[in-house]
């Protein structure tokens, strides 16, 4: 009992760190084992305990845990709705719905971030997930994009079906082009050929140029003004 209270207390200090974790495992464990067959909802179990817990770890004033609450309760309904019953209007839904509450929780970690007095473990952390979840937002935009003008994006030269890919697997795809993309890495395997799918393109590797020059600097400024008061 007291190694349990004493993990519980270790992850309150460490909400961040938490949140990071659980968004690596929701990116990195599913890929392993993509042919098992409960492995689609092993994922939405990881993905609601990230909903969840970034609502617990950017949760303040009573008014934002109820718009962030208000947000979540669609979230968590239609991810689950679209796994088990697989209708393509509800993947729009529920790509419409993570983009709203993984936007309220971008704007909350950048509020967070920018208005910390000091660099710590914690407002690192909190800067990791604000970077990972912009590319899992992105990833929403970019399923609902290719849903909606049909063939905006090709793989590997062709269109989704033609590689194989279902619209459960066409989310997870896109939050990996989206992180190629927000890190300018432009590997070419996932290609935006609809005008509308490459201006969102251009936006998300233009953010992740401005979070390196706007975050970033930030904390390694206020981090340099720490070192020097301190000396």
């Amino acid at each position: 009992m007291t190694n349990i209270q004493s993990t519980l207390n270790l992850a309150r200090r460490h909400q961040f760190g938490v949140l990071f974790v659980l968004l690596f495992c929701v990116i990195l464990i599913p890929p392993y084992f993509e042919n098992t067959p409960w492995i689609g909802s092993f994922w939405r179990v990881l993905f609601t305990l990230v909903l969840l817990w970034s609502l617990y770890a950017i949760g303040g004033s009573r008014n934002v845990v109820v718009l962030a609450v208000l947000f979540l309760i669609p979230t968590l309904l239609s991810t689950w709705m679209a796994g088990s019953l697989a209708q393509r209007y509800l993947f729009y839904i529920d790509n419409i719905t993570n983009i709203a509450y993984f936007s309220l929780v971008c704007y909350l970690l950048a509020r967070h971030i920018l208005s910390a007095r000091s660099v710590t473990l914690e407002v690192i952390f909190a800067s990791m997930c604000l970077y990972v979840i912009l590319a899992v937002l992105w990833g929403a935009i970019y399923a609902n994009l290719y849903m909606y003008y049909d063939g905006s994006f090709t793989f590997y030269g062709l269109s989704a079906g033609e590689a194989g890919l279902d619209k459960e697997d066409l989310f997870q795809y896109m939050t990996y082009y989206s992180f190629v993309t927000l890190s300018t890495l432009g590997y070419g395997d996932i290609i935006p050929v609809h005008q509308v799918a490459q201006n969102w393109a251009a936006v998300e590797a233009m953010l992740g140029q401005f979070y390196i020059a706007v975050v970033l600097a930030r904390l390694v400024s206020m981090y340099t003004v720490e070192k020097s008061s301190s000396t």
